[in-house]
């Protein structure tokens, strides 16, 4: 992010290059890293120059500033061997900086150096950790970063390393990563073991008894699936997808199948239930159920709204509010009974449920000054 103050100072990037590089030679500490803020950000050969010059300053501070700052320039990447240095320095300022510097600008640096010195000054590091992104994929570095983890003491330390290996490693080495992270004590790297499980299908009811809140709810919901309409659902047919996400249950009578997903995604209404016109959210497995009974034993009936062939809006609508159906009741649900009158904006209305054998189209017609439904069945 582009710092607008340093140290309480403004940075004065409006000063020109010739301006900001003599400030480079101000005895000033201070004045020097507002130069090389400024410099920084100017897309112009002759600022990369001026801050190069410094790269072997005798003040190592001065030093220190460059490395932080100069890699902004695309021009900077000539300067492995600077940033090299820094690293294999017996200063950690320089070690630790110089890789964010590789982390953030991701600059490409010997994968046998960066990981020495990884290992070397493990104990000390935490964000830096993240220039083990630029290492090559193969199963020597593989071997180095799974060593590196397991000899990782603090939690955020693994969570860099384990992200790591997962974001460049998976699906290959799935099994091997799920077993590493599972017997982790960290919870929060038993939950990334969960997310490998979730995406590669490793058995997750070894975290249903663990001693951390958090890994047990997310294994749990992350077991939950459509598997359980297999037995609910017996008397239509059923085809549940292989990742056990989404299902239809098949009308015999009609077009209009059931369809029900489930998204492990979705905190709150992960399950979706969608019948003819209309779909609905649901929490839980419980609700589904009811639903799906609602539906099939025609307790409730989808009912989309038109304007000629136009939809414009629907719902449901249960079986004891079909047998007491009239217009007014009509407006009062749809909440168009005020200045704006439901018959204006649509025209008619179709009901669908589960058999056909109560489907119908619902046209409105003015008759003795009051509006009445003309029923048209469709069986």
């Amino acid at each position: 992010m582009k710092k607008e103050i340093l140290n309480g100072t403004r940075i004065p990037y409006e000063l020109s290059v010739e301006e900001l590089s003599k400030m480079l030679f101000s005895p000033i500490m201070k004045d020097f890293s507002l130069a090389c803020e400024a410099l920084s950000y100017k897309n112009d050969v002759t600022a990369y120059e001026a801050m190069k010059a410094f790269i072997n300053d005798k003040d190592k501070y001065r030093r220190l500033y460059i490395l932080k700052t100069i890699f902004r320039h695309p021009n900077a990447a000539e300067l492995v061997d600077f940033l090299e240095n820094a690293i294999s320095s017996d200063d950690f300022l320089f070690v630790e900086n110089g890789l964010i510097v590789i982390s953030e600008y991701k600059i490409k640096i010997s994968d046998s150096l960066l990981l020495s010195v990884v290992d070397k000054h493990l104990p000390k590091l935490y964000t830096a950790i993240r220039s083990l992104t630029t290492l090559e994929i193969c199963d020597e570095n593989y071997t180095k970063l799974v060593a590196l983890f397991t000899r990782a003491e603090q939690c955020s330390q693994k969570e860099f390393i384990g992200e790591i290996l997962a974001n460049k490693y998976l699906p290959s080495k799935s099994k091997e990563l799920f077993e590493l992270f599972s017997c982790d004590k960290f919870a929060k790297i038993r939950l990334l073991a969960i997310t490998v499980a979730k995406k590669y299908g490793s058995n997750l009811s070894v975290f249903l008894s663990d001693m951390d809140g958090h890994v047990r709810n997310l294994a749990m919901k992350s077991l939950k699936n459509l598997s359980f309409l297999e037995s609910y659902i017996l008397k239509y047919r059923v085809d549940i997808s292989d990742d056990l996400e989404s299902a239809i249950i098949y009308n015999p009578n009609s077009e209009d199948h059931l369809f029900i997903e489930y998204d492990k995604a979705d905190e709150f209404s992960p399950y979706m239930l969608s019948f003819s016109f209309q779909h609905v959210h649901l929490t839980d497995d419980e609700s589904a159920k009811e639903w799906i009974d609602s539906i099939l034993s025609e307790d409730v009936f989808s009912i989309e709204y038109f304007c000629g062939e136009d939809r414009r809006f629907g719902g449901q609508i249960s079986a004891q509010e079909l047998r007491n159906l009239s217009y007014d009741y009509l407006e009062q649900d749809t909440g168009y009974y005020g200045t704006t009158k439901l018959f204006q904006i649509v025209d008619h209305f179709k009901i669908r449920g589960w058999s056909r054998k109560n489907d119908f189209d619902g046209y409105f017609v003015e008759k003795d000054n009051t509006i009445q439904i003309d029923k048209r069945f469709k069986v």
